[in-house]
């Protein structure tokens, strides 16, 4: 029964990404769009983001800010470092859906509603990953838009500003304002009291873009006289896994030089490498990054490396818990 309430999200999209995709492919456009279609990935990423923001405890945020290092160093391995390492794997790949999603997912900021869980869930210091989610998520307004455009200008000639402008309004407002109501009274106890409940309500909406995103694939897998290969999709999944992986070994063996402790290298570890699903989906589905174009596959390395960094964080934060708990009990 524990197992399945830490789990039940990744559960969850296991069942819903291929059941979403088949359904979209055997239903037609006029059911999807009465349906899924009415779904704006905008508000909704807006909402999520804000009751994400809602529940993370900023109360030791404080003590975070007086030792800066481990959270500038686990920024500048999510939103600089692990895009670096993404870009010449994503050129790897021939389909540009790939190659665009993947360089998606590596510029997007760190995840509001999983970095932090997993830190607590591994006995890090939490605080860091609060910091290093909410300063990624405010830089990332501005870079990520960035990054896109300098990786792949070739494949779709991105204006920078229309995105800022509304990153700006779907990730950096919502988040703030989100901050802001925990301040707020009645809204602050509120927050502490149903923190469980509004974390839970913040994934359902997130599971909820994640299936119209894969209905709208299926349906447009019913237009492609051609799909990928399934060694392309293996490569796929096993470069999102290398990423993911990749960057928590730097933010440690970095953390460790920089003579970071362990609790706070065990935030880096999470913090530095989990990437946001909403925000990657969002940008997906904007006309300014995919170039006007169709690109049926381009949510699928966004997906991919979001359950590839639950299910690998899940075993991750366990082993060091329990190497944790050995240590002390030796100690």
């Amino acid at each position: 029964m524990r197992w399945l309430v830490q789990s039940w999200f990744l559960i969850a999209l296991i069942i819903l990404l291929p059941g979403g995709m088949t359904w979209g492919l055997l239903t037609t456009d006029a059911w999807r769009q009465v349906t899924f279609g009415r779904i704006d990935p905008r508000p909704t990423t807006v909402a999520i983001l804000f009751l994400m923001a809602f529940s993370l405890d900023s109360s030791r945020l404080k003590d975070a800010f007086r030792t800066p290092v481990p959270v500038i160093w686990g920024t500048i391995v999510n939103i600089v470092l692990l895009p670096l390492l993404a870009w010449p794997i994503a050129l790897h790949f021939s389909l540009t859906d790939f190659s665009l999603g993947l360089m998606i997912a590596a510029v997007v900021p760190c995840t509001l509603a999983t970095a932090s869980v997993s830190t607590r869930q591994a006995g890090g210091n939490d605080a860091i990953s609060l910091l290093v989610t909410l300063l990624t998520n405010g830089i990332s307004v501005v870079l990520t838009p960035l990054w896109l455009k300098w990786t792949i200008s070739i494949d779709a000639d991105i204006d920078p500003w229309p995105v800022i402008g509304n990153l700006s309004a779907t990730v950096l407002l919502p988040t703030v304002l989100g901050q802001l109501a925990r301040q707020w009274g009645w809204l602050g106890r509120l927050a502490v009291r149903r923190k469980f409940e509004v974390g839970i309500l913040a994934q359902c909406l997130v599971l909820l873009i994640v299936t119209k995103a894969a209905v709208e694939a299926g349906g447009q897998l019913q237009n492609q006289p051609v799909w990928p290969a399934g060694g392309e999709f293996l490569v796929l999944v096993v470069a999102c896994g290398a990423l993911h992986l990749a960057a928590m070994l730097i933010a440690e063996v970095g953390g460790r030089w920089l003579a970071v402790a362990r609790m706070d290298r065990i935030a880096l570890v999470f913090a530095g490498s989990q990437k946001t699903l909403p925000v990657g989906l969002l940008l997906s589905s904007m006309p300014s990054i995919t170039g006007r174009v169709s690109l049926p596959f381009v949510t699928f390395p966004i997906l991919l490396f979001h359950a590839v960094q639950l299910l690998m964080d899940t075993g991750i934060a366990n082993q060091i818990a329990r190497t944790g708990k050995q240590d002390e009990s030796v100690s």
